[in-house]
């Protein structure tokens, strides 16, 4: 079984407080969502090594916003993804309302963090506060297909958050990780997950 990082270790031993929570992880990748002449957001996905081989604990997508976007506009884009990217739709109404309970709207500057924890759950962290947990296995893989799928509307993004990693089934049970992904670099279209319905 890993080990907790010490990150997930402070968090249980003083409970929720002001964290950063990418402070001991590694920058896989970066890509800033443009629309016309504006810029709606920043995104860096991290690992503990600074390799993508898939959904993993210690895996980290940090958002920064720069416009301000409503958290009905977050939920309405965030189904609306799902039907690209998941196959679990009778989950979707679930997971939707757990995610209004947890997300807020956003100003320009602020920053959502969405890391995974040992047991896969979500953690958000908004502007380095925990403001919400699912533990939802299958949400952690769905929410974050929006991002890293290759099914996701925007792979241009994708391939510049994962560094172009290519995922190979069967060499992840290869003791170094970095014999589990292949960096390629390709073409496409450039997650718009998160992204208010009326900047399409």
């Amino acid at each position: 079984m890993k080990q907790l990082s010490s990150f997930f270790l402070s968090l249980i031993l003083s409970g929720p407080i002001l964290a950063n929570p990418v402070e001991e992880l590694e920058p896989v990748g970066s890509a800033t969502l443009k629309v016309l002449f504006w810029s709606i957001y920043s995104s860096t996905l991290y690992t503990d090594d600074g390799i993508y081989t898939g959904i993993e604990p210690d895996l980290a997508l940090q958002i920064t916003y720069r416009r301000r976007i409503s958290k009905i506009d977050l939920l309405d884009r965030t189904e609306e993804e799902w039907e690209n990217t998941s196959r679990n739709q009778r989950s979707w109404k679930g997971w939707l309302t757990q995610l209004d309970k947890i997300l807020p709207d956003v100003e320009r500057g602020d920053v959502l963090v969405l890391r995974v924890s040992n047991s896969l759950a979500s953690l958000f962290f908004f502007n380095n506060s925990l403001i919400g947990t699912i533990e939802d296995q299958d949400f952690t893989k769905d929410f974050l297909a929006l991002w890293l799928s290759e099914r996701s509307s925007y792979p241009k993004l994708r391939n510049k958050l994962v560094n172009g990693a290519v995922i190979i089934p069967f060499l992840t049970n290869f003791k170094s990780r970095s014999h589990a992904a292949a960096s390629i670099r390709t073409g496409g279209k450039p997650p718009l997950a998160l992204l208010g319905r009326s900047l399409l």
